[in-house]
């Protein structure tokens, strides 16, 4: 029988902290072997540098943000896609190809989303800095 203090609000169990620690390492682990994740941290660095520079409203912050994440969560959601498929299904086929393009496009489709939300977020901002 399980110790029902384990589960009261407000306590974080040994479960949960482990959770913690296995989506940190598995950021780590996105960090050291994906490229296409550097790319994006660059772009959303600059995009956090000029907003910083320029001092947006904190509106125009949450939007970016959130844009930022979509993209990141997105490209980790695909990195594990590929790693999953290249270890269960190494050889090639078709429709599994399909499915990595899909979610490629997802992550696509979010960064031109993303880029599209920049310039309407910060060209305001931007042009009013310099005015």
């Amino acid at each position: 029988m399980t110790d029902p203090r384990q589960n009261r609000p407000g306590r974080l169990s040994s479960r949960w902290l482990r959770r913690f620690h296995d989506a940190f390492d598995g950021l780590r682990s996105a960090l050291v072997s994906e490229e296409s994740l550097w790319v994006h941290l660059f772009f959303a660095s600059a995009v956090i540098a000029v907003s910083t520079v320029i001092g947006l409203e904190l509106w125009r912050w949450c939007v970016l943000i959130l844009s930022i994440s979509l993209v990141i969560s997105l490209e980790l959601v695909n990195s594990a896609i590929e790693r999953l498929v290249k270890t269960l299904h190494p050889e090639h086929d078709e429709m599994v190809g399909q499915a990595l393009h899909i979610a490629a496009a997802a992550v696509l489709v979010a960064s031109i989303g993303a880029a599209v939300v920049g310039l309407i977020v910060l060209l305001p901002a931007l042009l009013a800095a310099l005015h």
